[in-house]
C-alpha cells in the first residue's frame, strides 16, 4: 500500500469521495495531504459515516447518498482507515472491529512510528477479554511487523497468549511451528515467555492442547519439534517448566507442564 502523498488544497473533498466509492487507498493519500488540525476537525463527520456503514448489510443501497452502488467491504475498509486518520494515536488503538488486511496495513500507513502503541493495547485487550470475538480479530498483524523490524518482538502477557492460542493462520501444531519458524523473532523473544506468563480462562497453553489431535499439539509436537530443530534447548525447556511449576500452577495447567516435560525427556523419534 503507496501512502506517499503530496499535500493539496482537495485533499478533503477527495476524502469523502473515496469514502462514497469505497476506496480504502485513495482515503489514506487524501488523510495524509490533509494538516493534522483538518483531519481532528473531519473526526465527527468520519465517525458518523463509519457508524452508517457498520450498520448496514453488506449490498444495501444508501439511505441519502453516502455511498456509492451496493455497500462493500471496500466501504468499510474505507471508513475505517477515515477514522483512524482523524484520530490520535490514543483514540485510533481502540478501534474496533478492524480486521486483515486493515488491521495489517492501516496503522502502518497512518501512524508508522506509533505501532508499538498498537501492539500494545491490542494484546492488552485480548488479555481482558480473549472471548471477545467482535474485537479481537486481526491482532496478529503486530507479529508480522516485528518481523518487519517495525516494533520490537512483543513480550506482554496478552501477546504471548495470543500467540499460543488465537493466530488464525496458526490453529494447527504444524501451521503453528511454521507460523513460527517463518517469524524467528517470535521463536526467540515472544513464545520464550511461555514458562512465565500464566494462561487465563480462554486463554492456555492447556485450552489449546485440549483442542488438537494427538501428536499436533503444543506439549506433544510444537515444543519439541523446536528443541529437535535446534531453536531451544531441553535444558531451556525444563528450567522453564520447573519455573512455572515453582511459581504455583492450578492442577489443570500443572498437568500440561509435566505432559511437557515427558515428550521433552523422550528420545527423539
Amino acid at each position: 500500500m503507496r501512502a506517499e502523498v503530496v499535500v493539496d488544497e482537495p485533499a478533503e473533498a477527495l476524502l469523502w469521495a473515496a469514502l462514497r466509492e469505497g476506496r480504502r487507498d485513495d482515503a489514506v493519500r487524501a488523510l495524509l495531504a490533509l494538516p493534522a488540525d483538518r483531519r481532528r476537525r473531519l473526526r465527527a463527520p468520519v465517525r458518523r459515516h463509519d457508524r452508517l456503514v457498520g450498520s448496514r448489510a453488506i449490498g444495501e443501497r444508501a439511505p441519502a447518498g453516502e455511498w456509492a452502488g451496493e455497500l462493500r467491504a471496500g466501504h468499510h475498509s474505507a471508513a475505517a482507515a477515515a477514522v483512524l486518520g482523524c484520530s490520535a494515536v490514543e483514540q485510533a488503538v481502540t478501534y474496533a472491529p478492524l480486521i486483515p488486511p486493515d488491521s495489517a496495513d492501516l496503522p502502518k500507513a497512518l501512524f508508522p512510528g506509533q505501532l508499538d502503541a498498537f501492539a500494545r493495547e491490542w494484546f492488552a485487550r485480548f488479555r481482558r477479554n480473549p472471548k471477545a470475538w467482535d474485537r479481537i480479530g486481526g491482532l496478529d498483524a503486530p507479529f508480522d511487523w516485528a518481523h518487519e523490524g517495525l516494533i520490537p518482538a512483543p513480550v506482554d502477557d496478552g501477546a504471548v497468549l495470543y500467540l499460543i492460542t488465537s493466530v488464525p493462520r496458526a490453529q494447527d501444531g504444524p501451521d503453528l511451528l511454521r507460523y513460527l519458524e517463518a517469524r524467528p523473532c517470535l521463536v526467540e523473544v515472544t513464545l520464550r515467555r511461555i514458562f512465565d506468563v500464566d494462561g487465563i480462562r480462554g486463554a492456555s497453553l492447556a485450552q489449546r492442547d485440549e483442542r488438537e489431535r494427538p501428536g499436533r499439539r503444543m506439549a506433544d509436537f510444537v515444543i519439541p519439534e523446536l528443541v529437535r530443530r535446534g531453536h531451544w534447548t531441553a535444558e531451556f525447556v525444563e528450567d522453564g517448566i520447573r519455573r512455572a511449576l515453582a511459581r504455583g500452577q492450578s492442577p489443570y495447567l500443572a498437568r500440561w507442564f509435566t505432559r511437557l516435560a515427558e515428550h521433552v525427556a523422550a528420545p527423539s523419534r
